[in-house]
């Protein structure tokens, strides 16, 4: 009897004790979720408050400003498509409607992704005090999610909308799997199935959320390793490995799968200690969150090897795991948080390489939750011990939100943005590239042309970079210095339709018609809408004695462009092809009397009377071309006439006219001849 009424006694002093440890500050704080949700929001819209001054940068131009599907919202490659070497139509179908609404115009990309954020931070709140039972470790988890400066990248930047989408959806899955749990609502289940779907259709990193749940049961839900445990999640481990396959051929249609070229590069021991590293970055970036980068590179050689930091990345990982491990013996929660950054993270740590980062600021994302936890969890702790842990947390939420203040303005422009890259890397070809970008968009074609340059002379291996070169080379009528950046175009990737448009202009322009002709054709018939591609072939079917053909392309594109000089002045010089130079001399001068400023129907018209002898009418058309034109050509040329008729006097009058305009050929010819102008 008295056996019975101690253990009685016993068991209830016992379920006494666990209640006041379970909640020991649930008592005095439990804040309302409203307050909770509108104060994460407040928090984050006055942190990003200089976001209203960036623009669109980085791969915002391929995934905003210049993806055509996104432009003119056409669904089926939004939906269908790979874009940039993702398939996330979810992502693509937000950023098609914004443009809908406001073009490129960069404000409400920025809107849409500070209230997803906000969102998401409120959803980690909702899901650790949900797992946890414990509000102040749930409001600081969400404090350091919503204010942490390494999710400014994620935030900040336009095309890094599939973040915050996919978290967003991931995390509403997390939830209503937990609801499934906890009450065994098959309707819960589906509910959280079908939200993992649109996560995956987000990005393709979500597709870890089955391993997060199999360590949220072993370690937060109580339930043992058996296989009947693990039977609900095949569904979810099903759209893992299909969405997992959709994401690895997107890669490599990309050719961001860069195993072959990191493996070839690198042994097997110097990848490891490689990945070592970007394990421990981001924990240490977690607690010293500074000098934060838009790219960290591969690490460079130092007498044939990489830095001894990779080998200390090594002993300081084991000291870690270690470490974790023995604390995590006495508290599983700090095993989840490190194997919830373990499993998040793991697609992108570089284990298989995908791109040429080392790590990224938005790969820490939705992997933060594990590190944030842990250190909220801390913190929780001494509160619970009624010390200063809560003044130190609140100083820490703090000085996160004013480092993030500061990393906003980072993301401005591309200038920006990768000028503090370029003083820590300053010959690494990712950061010289985007520099020369930023410059390009600003129409500084000299500082485009050198960055994009040296961007491709120190290994870059990037088709778009060649083919920026090569066009402005053509622009500059430098058609030989253009070559060779077309053909080395083709040897790297993404492969576009442009680089055969791009081989025939520069063939033709340097009167090699005959090789010019395939690439045309290739062109012209994979895109028979683009107007540049069929006008550039039509002039090379010409070229090629080719002129009923070239005239039935060129008809085609007037009667869809009736108001354009271009197609009129090469249908014209379709007749100069077959030597029916009075039908061209017709045709040009109808088209003068409809623009009497087209400066090019001039050069022709003159070439051709030239051609025919008829001096006296070319000088009457290039001396009305002189008075529209401030570059000398026209003064040059007729020169040039006046020359070959051995008018010298003549010529030299109008050799300085063209040098008094700049023309260097002009100057050059005076000065040897020791003429001033």
């Amino acid at each position: 009897m008295s056996k019975k009424k101690g253990n009685k006694v016993h068991k209830q002093n016992t379920t006494t004790s666990s209640t006041v440890s379970l909640n020991p500050s649930d008592s005095d704080f439990n804040p309302k979720h409203l307050y909770v949700g509108l104060g994460l929001l407040l928090a984050i819209f006055i942190a990003y408050a200089k976001i209203w001054n960036n623009g669109l940068v980085w791969d915002d131009d391929p995934y905003i400003l210049l993806n055509e599907a996104v432009k003119n919202f056409d669904l089926n490659p939004l939906l269908t498509d790979f874009h940039v070497g993702n398939f996330h139509p979810l992502t693509m179908l937000s950023l098609a409607i914004e443009y809908a609404i406001v073009g490129d115009s960069p404000w409400l990309y920025h809107f849409n992704n500070l209230w997803l954020h906000a969102l998401n931070s409120f959803l980690v709140f909702l899901l650790i005090k949900r797992l946890n039972k414990n509000n102040w470790v749930a409001l600081f988890t969400a404090a350091f999610f919503a204010l942490h400066p390494l999710h400014v990248e994620s935030v900040a930047w336009a095309a890094e909308r599939k973040d915050v989408l996919y978290t967003l959806f991931l995390l509403l899955s997390f939830l209503s799997y937990l609801n499934y749990q906890e009450a065994k609502n098959k309707t819960q289940y589906a509910l959280s199935l079908g939200l993992f779907i649109l996560s995956c259709l987000s990005k393709g990193m979500a597709v870890v959320l089955p391993a997060l749940l199999i360590i949220t049961d072993w370690w937060f839900l109580g339930k043992s390793f058996k296989i009947k445990n693990l039977l609900d999640k095949i569904p979810y481990f099903v759209i893992t490995l299909t969405f997992a396959y959709i994401a690895t051929t997107a890669q490599k249609d990309a050719g961001a799968d860069a195993s072959s070229v990191i493996g070839a590069a690198y042994t097997g021991i110097e990848r490891f200690k490689i990945v070592c590293y970007s394990f421990l970055f981001y924990w240490v970036k977690t607690v010293f969150p500074s000098n934060l980068l838009p790219f960290y590179p591969y690490p460079t050689r130092v007498a044939g090897s990489i830095p001894a930091i990779y080998n200390l990345a090594v002993f300081a990982l084991i000291a870690f795991l270690t470490t974790a491990y023995f604390f995590g013996r006495k508290n599983k929660k700090i095993w989840w948080a490190v194997a919830f950054f373990i499993i998040a993270i793991s697609t992108v740590l570089q284990i298989l390489p995908v791109g040429s980062a080392i790590v990224a600021d938005r790969y820490y994302y939705l992997s933060s939750i594990g590190p944030l936890f842990l250190i909220s969890l801390l913190i929780g702790k001494g509160i619970e011990k009624g010390n200063f842990s809560k003044i130190i947390g609140y100083a820490l939420v703090a000085i996160c939100a004013i480092l993030t203040f500061i990393q906003v303005p980072h993301w401005k422009n591309g200038y920006t943005l990768f000028s503090p890259a370029e003083k820590v890397y300053p010959q690494d070809a990712m950061v010289l590239s985007n520099i020369g970008w930023y410059h390009l968009g600003e129409q500084d074609f000299e500082q485009a042309k050198k960055y994009l340059t040296q961007a491709d002379n120190n290994g870059f291996k990037n088709a778009d970079v060649c083919r920026t070169i090569a066009s402005m080379y053509i622009d500059e009528q430098q058609f030989d210095l253009a070559i060779p950046y077309i053909q080395r175009a083709y040897e790297y990737m993404p492969v576009k339709t442009r680089t055969d448009w791009l081989m025939a202009l520069a063939l033709e322009k340097t009167n090699r018609f005959a090789e010019a002709l395939p690439y045309a054709e290739k062109a012209a018939l994979a895109e028979p809408e683009n107007f540049d591609y069929q006008n550039t072939y039509a002039t090379v079917l010409a070229a090629n004695a080719k002129a009923p053909e070239a005239r039935s392309i060129l008809e085609k594109l007037k009667a869809e462009n009736p108001d354009n000089a271009d197609i009129e002045l090469n249908y014209s010089y379709t007749f100069r092809q077959e030597g029916n130079y009075e039908e061209e001399i017709r045709l040009l001068k109808v088209l003068l009397e409809k623009y009497p400023d087209y400066l090019p129907a001039y050069k022709n018209i003159g070439v051709t009377l030239s051609d025919l002898g008829r001096h006296t009418e070319t000088i009457s058309f290039w001396e009305k071309a002189a008075a529209l034109d401030e570059s000398g050509d026209y003064e040059y040329n007729i020169g040039i006439n006046y020359a070959n008729q051995n008018k010298i006097e003549e010529a030299i009058i109008w050799y300085k006219a063209a040098a008094r305009k700049g023309k260097k050929e002009a100057q050059d010819l005076l000065t040897a001849n020791a003429m001033d102008w």
